[in-house]
């Protein structure tokens, strides 16, 4: 039987010594897996993360800085997203739980020569990295722009984005957008085209190479070299690979695979920094009003011990973290290098504490085990889990975003 939620397999995958020091205490209790266990459960996380086996990324692939800060921005750490004209695409991403990125090729050689000039430029795509059980909610096609000093601040250019349905130009190109752009003198900026998702859910589209073309037009008649908007579409002599991998055109697609939240839903207190500052006072509240009753309790040392020890074997949270080198996915896993997923133990003794969020079958059934021992106790499980955002690198080398959910835990009680 395969388990419900990706933190029970990743939790069966992490060694002992990742359970932190209440895991090392009790890690001797258990033997160690089997390689060829530890091999199935992978298999099984890995299907259910997508993909069907390990991925073995080159060594040279960089990730655009866009899906970088994609990935800061969901997991709330703004200080570390690098553009300060970054806004996170919410009408993208309320339906879809998975960003692909797709670098683009330069313009085939058997383009046309005729085709080739300083107001046309060509973009192809290969998008056959989709999986046909997603569905394209939406996509962006995104070219970077160099400040050019030359340029008059209040200049405007009309701006065509093309689909190119067939290289040898058999058939007329197809305008998807049409725009007035304005370009400011010395400003690096990026211009975003809206694609629409239909046009990706095609039969046997994500089978071909997708080409995009974008024609630039004044509108005056000024001399070209005054007003020619300075796309980056070809890597400079002088730059470096990873400068250019954060400037080259990209195509952004957004899709649902069917499970799970979108990335622009943050529903889950794991995510807000609140939570997590109110997780605390209420600990600290719970350790101060221990300690008082200890306080009242220093000469009963005896039943103080033993209620001490009942108190800690109580059904609660543990720390675990899951470190991705620890277990060789680093090679794959851009973000997060770990992450916190904790885990439930504990017992469900009578009489259960209103903190313990208990069912009420729970409260039922350990009262009778309480006068009743064959009657088992309630189980100490996870009451809530919240979802995490992984960017990592597929099959084909693609940057991939994706939201997966139940992979914290993060309150515990009997059930």
């Amino acid at each position: 039987m395969v388990p419900a939620n990706l933190l029970v397999l990743m939790v069966l995958l992490v060694p002992d010594v990742l359970l932190g020091y209440e895991g090392k205490l009790r890690s001797g209790m258990s033997p160690r897996k089997e390689p060829s266990l530890v091999q199935s459960i992978q298999t099984l996380l890995l299907s259910r993360l997508g993909l069907q086996d390990r991925p073995a990324p080159r060594s040279d692939i960089h990730v655009p800085q866009y899906l970088m800060n994609l990935y800061h921005f969901h997991s709330l750490e703004f200080h570390r997203i690098q553009d300060s004209t970054f806004n996170f695409p919410f009408s993208h991403t309320q339906r879809a739980n998975t960003v692909r990125a797709f670098q683009h090729h330069e313009a085939p050689v058997d383009f046309h020569s005729s085709q080739q000039d300083s107001d046309h430029f060509y973009f192809a795509f290969n998008v056959s990295s989709i999986p046909q059980d997603e569905e394209v909610t939406s996509a962006e096609l995104r070219f970077y722009c160099k400040g050019n000093n030359e340029l008059e601040s209040s200049r405007l250019q009309t701006l065509n984005l093309y689909h190119i349905p067939d290289l040898q130009f058999k058939k007329q190109p197809l305008l998807l957008e049409s725009r007035q752009a304005g370009l400011l003198s010395g400003v690096d900026t990026w211009q975003s085209f809206s694609i629409n998702a239909s046009f990706f859910n095609k039969p046997d589209c994500r089978e071909t190479i997708l080409t995009f073309m974008l024609e630039l037009r004044p509108n005056d008649e000024s001399p070209p070299t005054k007003k020619r908007l300075n796309l980056r579409v070809r890597r400079s002599a002088e730059q470096d690979e990873s400068s250019w991998a954060h400037e080259r055109p990209l195509l952004v697609t957004y899709s649902h695979d069917g499970r799970g939240q979108p990335l622009a839903q943050r529903g889950v207190k794991g995510y807000h920094p609140k939570h997590q500052v109110l997780h605390r006072k209420n600990e600290g509240h719970k350790r101060s009003k221990d300690g008082r009753e200890r306080g009242k309790r220093t000469k009963r040392n005896g039943r103080n011990k033993k209620l001490k020890k009942m108190a800690m074997a109580r059904c609660k949270r543990h720390p675990l973290f899951v470190d991705f080198k620890h277990v060789g996915w680093n090679q794959w896993i851009v973000a997060p290098t770990g992450y916190h997923a904790y885990y439930c133990h504990g017992e469900c003794r009578f009489p259960l504490a209103d903190h313990m969020n208990s069912s009420s079958h729970a409260m039922v059934q350990t009262l009778v085990n309480s006068v009743n021992g064959k009657v088992p106790q309630a189980c100490c499980v996870p009451t809530e889990l919240s979802s995490i955002a992984m960017l990592y690198l597929d099959h084909q080398d693609r940057v991939v975003l994706k939201n997966y959910q139940d992979m914290v835990v993060e309150a515990c009680g009997c059930r």
